[in-house]
C-alpha cells in the first residue's frame, strides 16, 4: 500500500478531491472542512516516514510551532493530528500557482522578482523573530495566488525546524534543505546554523527569479555540495546581461560562504534588492563580516586600513540617509555595553521629570547601542520602546541603518548619557535633549571620543514613557 486516497475518500473527518502534490515525505491534497465551507490542503506524512518516533514528535511539534505563525504571506495551519496511523496537517489552501512553476517559461521581470522576495523576506523574518528556521526556501515552497497582486505566500513549514534544534539531518539521512539553495554551513553540520541560511537560500531564490538559472546547475550531488562550499558566488548580469549588475553585489552579499558576511535578516536582503532596483547605478559597499557571539571588538578581523575611503564611504552613508529619511536622521553604529542598560530601562523614579530623563537616556543608548551579535532583535527592542511618528518613521529607517552599520567597520561605544528634559503642562510629554559620549575605533586601533547630540520626544503612555520623536544627525569625523 502506498497511503495514496481517491477522491471522494474520508480522512480525519476531511473528504479528499484530489491530490495537489507528492513530496519525500507524503502527499498533500485539496480537502473539504470537516466543520467549515472552506477548502483545505491536506498534508499527510508517509507511512514509512510515520513509524520513526523522532519523526513523528518532530512532525507534531512543528505543526504547533507554525500554527503559532499568524501573517499575511505564511500559509496558514488548522489543524493536525494522527489518523489510521499517519500524520496528518490541515493547512491553507491557496488557488494559484508557485514561482518553481512560473520560472519553467523563463526569468521574471526584476520588479517581479523584487516584489516576490520582499514578501517572502517579511514571512521569513516573521517565523524568525518566533524562533522558527524554515530550512527549504525556494521556489517551489513560494506560492502565487491567482489575482491582480498575486500575494506571496511562503508554504512547507510542516518540515521547519525551532532554532534551538541545529541538527540539519534527520535519522533517515534526509537532509531537510533542497541542496539547489542549501547554505554550505548545512554541508558542514554546523553548530551555529541560524536566520541567515534562510537568508542564503533567499539569496539563491532571488538569483533564479532574475535569471532563470540554478545559481549552481551541478549535475551531480558531490559537485552541487562543492560548489556551495567552494565555487565563486555567481553573477546574475553574467548569467542574463538584462540583470542590473547592481544585482551582483546584492546576490553575493545573501550568499557568501561565510554565514557572517551575509545580511543579517531576509529583511536586509529585500532592502537591498529594492535599492538595486530603484537605484541600479548605485552599488552596496564591501562589507566586513559580523563577529560571532563570542568574538570581542578587538578580535575581529580587519581589512585593511579605513583611511580616507572609510571616512568618504560614512560620509556617504550619512548623505544617502539624511536625503531618504529628513529628519529622521542617521543612527550610528554602537556596540553594546554592559553599561547602557542592555537589561532593560531600571523602574522609573518618583519625579516625573526625572523619570521622563531617565527614559529618554535609556532609550537613546538603546537606539545608539547596535547589537552585532543580534541586530533583529536590537531592532524589535527600538521598535518596543517608540510610539506616534518614530514609530512609523523607524519602520523605514532601522532596516536601511541595520544595513549601513554593518558596512562600516568603526564601532563604538556609548561611554556616558545626560539628559534635560522640558515638561508638558499636564507632565505626560518631555521634550528631552541626550548629550552621549561615545568611544570609536576600528578593531585594535585606539578609541577617540565623539560627542552627539540627540533630540527626543518621550510621551507618557499607559505608565510608560515612549519616544515619538528621535532626531540624532550623524556627523562624521
Amino acid at each position: 500500500m502506498n497511503g495514496a486516497l481517491e477522491p471522494g475518500a474520508v480522512f480525519a473527518g476531511y473528504r479528499i478531491e484530489r491530490l495537489l502534490g507528492t513530496g519525500g515525505m507524503g502527499q498533500v491534497y485539496l480537502a473539504r472542512d470537516r466543520d467549515l465551507p472552506r477548502p483545505v490542503a491536506l498534508k499527510l506524512l508517509n507511512p514509512m516516514a510515520g513509524d520513526e518516533r523522532e519523526v513523528r514528535a518532530r512532525f507534531l511539534r512543528e505543526a504547533d510551532m507554525v500554527a503559532r505563525l499568524a501573517h499575511p504571506n505564511i500559509v496558514a495551519v488548522y489543524a493536525r493530528g494522527e489518523e489510521q496511523n499517519r500524520l496528518w496537517m490541515a493547512m491553507q489552501y491557496i488557488e494559484g500557482t508557485d514561482v518553481a512553476a512560473v520560472l519553467c517559461d523563463g526569468p521574471v521581470r526584476p520588479d517581479h522578482a523584487v516584489r516576490i522576495t520582499e514578501e517572502t523576506a517579511r514571512a521569513l523574518d516573521h517565523a524568525h523573530t518566533a524562533g522558527i528556521l524554515h530550512r527549504d526556501v525556494k521556489p517551489a515552497n513560494i506560492l502565487l495566488a491567482w489575482g491582480e497582486h498575486q500575494r506571496v505566500y511562503l508554504s512547507d513549514f510542516g518540515i521547519a525546524k525551532a532554532l534551538d534544534r541545529s541538527d540539519g539531518l534527520t535519522r533517515t539521512g534526509e537532509l531537510y534543505a533542497s541542496f539547489h539553495y542549501a547554505a554550505p554551513e548545512y554541508f558542514g553540520m554546523r553548530s551555529d546554523i541560524d536566520r541567515r541560511a534562510d537568508v542564503y537560500s533567499l539569496g539563491c531564490t532571488l538569483h533564479y527569479l532574475l535569471t532563470g538559472r540554478l545559481p549552481y546547475p551541478a549535475t551531480t550531488t558531490g559537485a552541487l555540495i562543492n560548489a556551495h562550499l567552494n565555487a565563486p558566488v555567481p553573477q546574475p548580469s553574467e548569467a542574463d546581461p538584462r540583470v542590473p549588475r547592481s544585482f551582483d553585489v546584492v546576490i553575493a552579499k545573501a550568499m557568501a560562504k561565510n554565514p557572517y558576511d551575509r545580511f543579517t535578516s531576509c529583511g536586509e536582503l529585500a532592502l537591498a534588492a529594492r535599492r538595486a532596483l530603484t537605484r541600479p547605478t548605485v552599488t552596496m559597499p564591501a562589507t566586513l563580516p559580523v563577529p560571532p557571539v563570542t568574538q570581542t571588538a578587538a578580535a575581529s578581523p580587519v581589512r585593511g586600513p579605513r583611511g580616507r575611503r572609510g571616512r568618504v564611504l560614512t560620509a556617504l552613508a550619512a548623505a544617502v540617509a539624511l536625503a531618504i529619511f529628513g529628519t529622521a536622521a542617521w543612527l550610528t553604529g554602537i556596540s553594546r555595553t554592559g553599561t547602557t542598560g542592555s537589561d532593560g530601562p531600571p523602574a522609573p523614579p518618583a519625579n516625573t521629570k526625572a523619570a521622563a530623563e531617565q527614559a529618554a537616556c535609556a532609550y537613546s543608548a538603546l537606539v545608539g547601542t547596535y547589537d552585532y551579535a543580534d541586530p533583529a532583535g536590537w531592532e524589535q527592542q527600538v521598535q518596543a520602546g517608540a510610539t506616534g511618528q518614530w514609530k512609523g518613521q523607524a519602520e523605514t529607517v532601522l532596516p536601511m541603518a541595520r544595513v549601513l552599520i554593518s558596512s562600516d567597520p568603526e564601532r563604538s561605544k556609548v561611554e556616558e548619557a545626560t539628559c534635560t528634559a522640558t515638561m508638558s503642562a499636564n507632565d505626560t510629554r518631555a521634550e528631552v535633549q541626550v548629550q552621549l559620549t561615545t568611544l570609536n575605533a576600528e578593531p585594535g586601533a585606539t578609541e577617540t571620543p565623539r560627542e552627539l547630540s540627540v533630540s527626543t520626544v518621550m510621551e507618557l503612555v499607559e505608565g510608560r514613557w515612549l519616544c515619538s520623536v528621535f532626531n540624532a544627525p550623524f556627523m562624521p569625523g
